[in-house]
């Protein structure tokens, strides 16, 4: 199995990382201002939401890499 090229390695952190950045704080937020869940399983319900919002940008990186080669074939050519 081939390894992940750099620049494909720093797209998926910081694609993963403000996208689960952004969904912790907001949730924070949103306990904050409006407490604690009233049903404890709520809080797995966040962690997997939390999760998804995480992993899911991985997704994007091969749609966003073939952009991105679109815009060089485009400079180069």
């Amino acid at each position: 199995m081939a390894m992940a090229s750099k620049g494909r390695q720093r797209l998926s952190v910081l694609l993963c990382g403000l996208s689960g950045t952004t969904c912790a704080v907001l949730m924070t937020a949103f306990v904050l201002f409006y407490g604690a869940p009233y049903n404890p399983m709520w809080w797995w319900v966040m962690a997997a939401i939390l999760a998804a919002a995480t992993l899911l940008p991985l997704c994007l990186v091969p749609a966003i890499e073939w952009v991105m080669a679109g815009y060089r074939g485009d400079r180069n050519g």
